[in-house]
C-alpha cells in the first residue's frame, strides 16, 4: 500500500506526457508513456526495498532500467527514404523512464512539477517550430 502514493504519481505523469505524444498522433501514446513510467517506478522502488534488505546497492537498477529504456526507445526510430522518425518518441520515452525513476526514489511532488513543467515547455516550443516552418516555407 506504501507505493500506491508512487504508481499514482507516476501514472499521472505518464498521462500528462502520453497525452501530448496522443493528441501528435505519434507512435508512443498515453499508455506507453504510463507503462514506462510506472514500470521505472516500480523497479526503482524494488530496487531501494531490496538494498535495503539485503545491504545491495539499489542504484545499479536505475542503471538496468536506463539500458532497457534505450532499446525500448530505439524499437520507435524508424528510417524511410532519406527520412528518419521517431527519434523524439524514443526521447520521450527516455524522459518518462527518468521521471518514473525520481517517483520511484520518492521526489513525488518534484516530479509532478517537471512534468507540468515539460508539458509547458513542450507547447512553446512546438509553437516557435511552426513559427519557424512557417517562415522557412514563406522563402
Amino acid at each position: 500500500l506504501f507505493l500506491l502514493p508512487k504508481i499514482i504519481v507516476a501514472t499521472i505523469c505518464g498521462l500528462i506526457v502520453g497525452w501530448e505524444r496522443e493528441v501528435k498522433n505519434k507512435v508512443a501514446g498515453i499508455r506507453t508513456h504510463i507503462i514506462v513510467c510506472v514500470g521505472a517506478c516500480l523497479f526503482t522502488s524494488t530496487g531501494f526495498i531490496l538494498g535495503d534488505q539485503y545491504h545491495i546497492d539499489p542504484t545499479r537498477v536505475i542503471g538496468q532500467i536506463i539500458t532497457g529504456i534505450g532499446f525500448l526507445g530505439a524499437g520507435v526510430i524508424f528510417k524511410q527514404d532519406d527520412k528518419v522518425s521517431g527519434v523524439t518518441s524514443a526521447a520521450f520515452i527516455w524522459l518518462i523512464a527518468a521521471i518514473g525513476v525520481l517517483v520511484g526514489i520518492g521526489y513525488l511532488l518534484s516530479t509532478l512539477i517537471f512534468t507540468i513543467g515539460l508539458l509547458l515547455v513542450l507547447i512553446v516550443l512546438q509553437k516557435l517550430e511552426d513559427k519557424i516552418k512557417k517562415n522557412n516555407d514563406g522563402k
